[in-house]
């Protein structure tokens, strides 16, 4: 029997077996959820101009300092200044111009008053209270200043992000390619989703439809190949097309089985294979090979749960590594448990479905009830792995673990 790979080594295989794919310019919109392949800088100062953080009143300061309600600035209106304004209003002594949020700050004038502190009448204003020189003025550049950098290559575009390069004027942003990749579970066992069940023997194939749901919200382009048969001619067929995507996964046929005809086939289609089976629990039999420029091949377990655990522990990584992120992995962070774990083999690194949230200051984790690798109900409740290192069989209530976030 092949010795099992640790996930260590596994991890590094992935890894160095694939880099980011190649750029293209995209327009703003079809740019959310790629990685940024350029940095941005601002095409201008932010604010390219002062302006009032509030509604009120643009001042001088030396009017208005020893302002109060018993004794308040009396100053002449002159005008009025709103965002988008054109008009040029001069803030001479004893003299204030109404402004509105957003409205640049009047020359002469260097202090916004809010409107609640104020009141007006005959033509002139009330100050009532004093603030201080440079109160509620936004001020040129105080956000970014022109040419400054303020998305960096490797980050991911969210909506977020598509407002800062709207705010740059950017309307077309060099991001990496998505990658392509393609799903095929396998298995003369396996139903398609409303098709009728003739026999107790078949089970509904839930893999390539988690898989692609999976792809879709990692970053991918998932491409579904729908169920092949375990037929070594079929499987052949459908299994050339892999050159076609830049990731090619399959479900079940890696194992022990007489059927299990992946593992053989991809030899014969050009996979060089780098590693079969892992020392972890589950998903212990996971194929993992190269085939022609950063293209990769996984044969994931046919068991639902085992497939979604390899697909987050090592497709996920691949495909934001193809992506161009800077971070590749899913957050870690340490939990305090709510009640024991115990297991009776050891001798793998198990994911355990567990439940995390955040209470007083710290997470806590709560393993699921069922940890089984076909049982995928395991997966519904659970946000977070339990990591349980090899050669543990135990985890009291109340100790420190550490935990996978989904």
């Amino acid at each position: 029997m092949p010795e099992l790979t640790p996930l260590e080594d596994a991890l590094r295989i992935v890894l160095e077996s694939v880099e980011p794919l190649s750029t293209e310019r995209v327009f703003l919109y079809d740019a959310l959820g790629c990685f940024l392949a350029e940095d941005v800088p601002s095409d201008t100062d932010k604010p390219l101009f002062d302006n009032s953080a509030m509604d009120g009143f643009a001042v001088r300061y030396e009017d208005v300092k020893n302002a109060s309600e018993e004794n308040p600035a009396v100053l002449e209106l002159v005008g009025e200044y709103s965002a988008g304004t054109g008009e040029e209003i001069k803030v001479d002594k004893g003299t204030a111009v109404k402004i509105f949020t957003g409205a640049p700050i009047p020359e002469g004038a260097d202090t916004v008053v809010p409107v609640e502190y104020t009141e007006t009448k005959g033509g002139k204003v009330y100050i009532k209270r004093a603030f201080k020189k440079g109160s509620n003025v936004r001020l040129r550049g105080e956000d970014v200043r022109e040419g400054e950098v303020v998305l960096f290559r490797g980050h991911e575009i969210r909506g977020y992000e598509v407002g800062m390069l709207a705010f740059v004027n950017r309307a077309v942003v060099e991001v990496y390619r998505r990658p392509k990749v393609a799903v095929l579970s396998t298995g003369d066992e396996l139903l398609e989703v409303g098709e009728t069940q003739k026999r107790p023997s078949q089970i509904r194939s839930s893999n390539h439809h988690m898989l692609y749901s999976l792809i879709e919200s990692s970053g991918g382009i998932p491409h579904q190949l729908g169920i092949a048969p375990d037929d070594p001619e079929e499987l052949l067929r459908v299994l050339k097309t892999c050159k076609d995507y830049d990731i090619f996964i399959t479900t079940g046929g890696v194992s022990m089985g007489e059927k299990d005809y992946v593992q053989y086939l991809v030899r014969e289609i050009g996979v060089n294979v780098k590693f079969h089976k892992l020392r972890i629990k589950p998903a212990k039999p996971v194929l993992f090979g190269t085939y022609g420029k950063n293209k990769l091949f996984f044969g994931l377990p046919g068991n639902p749960v085992s497939c979604g655990v390899a697909f987050d522990l090592l497709v996920y990584p691949a495909i934001r590594t193809m992506l161009g992120a800077r971070e590749v992995f899913k957050r870690k962070v340490t939990a305090v448990l709510t009640r024991d774990f115990t297991r009776r083999d050891a001798k793998r690194r198990e994911f355990a479905r567990a439940r995390v949230w955040f209470e007083e200051g710290r997470f806590l984790c709560e393993p699921l009830a069922k940890q089984q690798s076909h049982m995928l109900t395991s997966f519904v409740g659970a946000n977070a792995y339990l990591v349980v290192y090899e050669g543990v069989n135990e985890l009291k209530k109340g100790e420190e673990v550490e935990v996978v976030l989904f």
